[in-house]
């Protein structure tokens, strides 16, 4: 079964340039930087899409196995997840 899509936390403000990502907790005060494939998940973190999807839409982007993708996505996530920045969609 697929997981839901994440939640981003309600106190976390993004930029994104092509440079990467800065995301700021505005609660804590934590700065969080990644490079523009960590800024590229996170747009599609931000249009609701589910792990899968994203992994999906970069092995397409840029032509890297779905493996690969699906490992780094989960692994992105799950230090956003680690830091309080996103949460998983409750399921009912």
């Amino acid at each position: 079964m697929e997981r839901p899509p994440v939640r981003i936390s309600p106190t976390a403000r993004a930029s994104v340039s092509g440079d990467g990502l800065v995301l700021l907790d505005v609660e804590c005060g934590l700065v969080f930087a990644s490079n523009p494939i960590g800024a590229r998940i996170w747009q599609l973190i931000e249009q609701r899409r589910s792990a899968a999807e994203i992994a999906r839409q970069l092995a397409d982007e840029y032509a890297v196995p779905i493996d690969r993708a699906r490992a780094d996505v989960d692994a992105f996530v799950a230090t956003l997840a680690a830091r309080g920045l996103v949460a998983e969609e409750p399921t009912c």
